[in-house]
């Protein structure tokens, strides 16, 4: 990511403002980071583990929007057509979908 440790703080922080606090409005993660952040000394070992944080946090965020994206939640019926119908088959009605049917 980035080399300078400020630059690397301010990742960090967006990354949390986007997956944690925004999400549940808890600034928790956010007042730790600047509090362990004020703390830390100047090492490379400190910046280097925080640049390690930044880049799993940014991974996280990304699998988690590709697996909203191309793994969409579905019903059990509407899994068991899409199923069927990748290996060129087509699902039988359920009893449910016939019932409504003939009425």
């Amino acid at each position: 990511m980035s080399a300078n440790p400020l630059h690397t703080y301010r990742h960090l922080l967006r990354e949390i403002n986007r997956q944690f606090t925004r999400v549940n409005g808890d600034r928790t993660w956010a007042a730790q980071l600047r509090q362990q952040w004020q703390s830390a000394s100047t090492d490379s070992s400190g910046h280097h583990h925080s640049q390690d944080a930044l880049t799993y946090l940014f991974n996280n965020r990304k699998y988690k929007d590709l697996l909203a994206e191309f793994n969409p939640k579905s019903t059990e019926g509407n899994l068991i057509e899409r199923t069927a119908r990748r290996v060129g088959l087509q699902a039988p009605k359920s009893y449910a979908e016939k019932q409504s049917l003939k009425n």
